[in-house]
């Protein structure tokens, strides 16, 4: 195993610092647009569509992209209770995400606390559920690996669809 020297760790570090700074960028970027685009500004949703699109080519970025825009969006529609679930782009619109593991409809489910979207039936503390998704949502931002990022992305998903 080769260890990087103190030259390539300041250099990595600033690299992170950089990123770390792009990202928070972004996210104040999408959550404006996003905020504008529910206050009926007809092009906002234009831009959203052209930032996504734009990231789509890579796919680590597409996934840094896709958990701003669910984290933002998710957030936005329940400070203002609105009751959609987070957005997407897909065909080059701005809609509503599908649930991990269904085919376009809901996923089904009671929704108190059953693992039936992991094709587990298991009883689950929905208190439990709710304070490890908190954690979990709390330091999504803290990730840097777009790797990590988007496994924790798709956890938060999965437990959000329970």
């Amino acid at each position: 195993m080769k260890i990087i020297t103190i030259k390539d760790a300041k250099f990595l570090a600033q690299e992170l610092i950089l990123g770390t700074d792009i990202k928070n960028r972004m996210t104040d970027a999408v959550r404006s647009t996003y905020a504008a685009h529910v206050s009926g500004n007809s092009g906002a949703e234009k831009v959203l569509v052209t930032l996504w699109e734009t990231c789509a080519d890579d796919k680590p970025t597409l996934a840094v992209v896709r958990a701003i825009f669910n984290r933002v969006t998710k957030k936005m529609h329940k400070e203002l209770e609105i009751d959609k679930r987070a957005m997407v782009v897909k065909d080059g619109k701005l809609v509503e995400a599908q649930l991990r593991g269904s085919k376009g409809g809901d996923a089904g489910g009671d929704g108190e606390g059953t693992v039936e979207t992991l094709g587990l039936v298991a009883a689950q503390d929905a208190d439990d559920l709710k304070k490890a998704w908190k954690v979990l949502a709390a330091h999504a931002d803290t990730v840097s690996d777009p790797e990590v990022s988007a496994a924790l992305n798709i956890a938060l998903d999965m437990m959000d669809a329970i």
